[in-house]
């Protein structure tokens, strides 16, 4: 009873009671932090040393607040080498690879989700092996047929042989079951073609999933560094990965160019996944509940 006065006291103070800070989410809170940092601080580092005046990124690696900042780095980069035209190549590269794998994608996972015919689970099963095959031993097909094609130095020879992706047929097949089949099939009581379908009614309610995808591929092709190596041979079109690896050979290692580089070719799908990030958290809790 005098404890329970107390509390009535203080509520009629206009206090609140004291919360009892629980020891282990003080726990969980400092591992997180740790974590955090042990994430950010290669980035910091990479910045860090882009600023860095030439010739001083490894005499004063341990200097993490350096005295004095240099933009020569970027400078050079520009001058001595074609950066703009490697930006370029990624932006129209990676666009091009994400909207061609969201195309098969959304289109294949639908068709799993929604339409029922002969061998369907079978064919998902086999499209879900196919992505145990590693791409190594995929190369030197896929290589042979973008020659036989004419496709070697050329954006489509680049893009189309990897844009077939097992996990987006999977990640969309799985949102696509949350969609309610009611309202597709009163669609098609209205007069609705299955295109009509498709492109008013699954494609607006799997925004989120799409979104998500979007930021996916395009993480992954602007990242990709073994296939467009092997696509492209002249420096004017190759990708940024490409491009920042010929910075460092055998007569040649510019590491301040790499990382201002480096820097600069994170800053796009940083900037992308602010813009989408509340789309791809939709997209991926969905996904997670979707799942049948």
């Amino acid at each position: 009873m005098a404890e329970q006065t107390v509390v009535t006291t203080h509520l009629r103070a206009g206090q609140r009671p004291r919360r009892r800070v629980r020891p282990d989410k003080i726990l969980m809170t400092v591992f997180f932090i740790i974590l955090a940092i042990v994430f950010v601080f290669p980035l910091y580092w990479m910045v860090v040393s882009s600023l860095r005046p030439d010739g001083r990124i490894f005499v004063d690696a341990f200097e993490l607040f350096p005295a004095q900042l240099s933009l020569d780095s970027y400078r050079n980069l520009f001058e001595q080498e074609p950066f703009g035209r490697w930006i370029l190549n990624s932006i129209l590269q990676t666009g091009g690879f994400a909207i061609t794998a969201l195309f098969l994608c959304t289109t294949g996972g639908y068709a799993l989700a929604k339409f029922k015919f002969p061998g369907r689970n079978l064919l998902f099963v086999l499209i879900l092996v196919s992505q145990m095959i590693p791409f190594h031993l995929l190369i030197v097909s896929l290589f042979l047929m973008i020659i036989q094609l004419g496709l070697v130095e050329n954006y489509f020879g680049a893009i189309i042989p990897i844009a077939a992706s097992p996990i987006g047929i999977f990640f969309v097949r799985q949102y696509m079951l949350s969609i309610d089949s009611e309202l597709l099939n009163a669609a098609r009581v209205d007069g609705a073609n299955e295109y009509q379908i498709f492109y008013l009614i699954v494609l607006p309610n799997a925004r989120p999933a799409i979104a998500t995808l979007f930021i996916l591929f395009s993480l992954e092709y602007w990242n990709n560094l073994l296939w467009p190596l092997i696509v492209f041979r002249q420096a004017e079109n190759m990708p940024l990965a490409v491009g920042i690896t010929r910075l460092i050979s055998q007569y040649r290692q510019s590491y301040d160019l790499v990382m201002a580089g480096s820097t600069l070719a994170t800053l796009p799908i940083l900037v992308l996944f602010l813009f989408l990030r509340r789309q791809v958290m939709e997209g991926l809790a969905a996904t997670g509940t979707g799942m049948k």
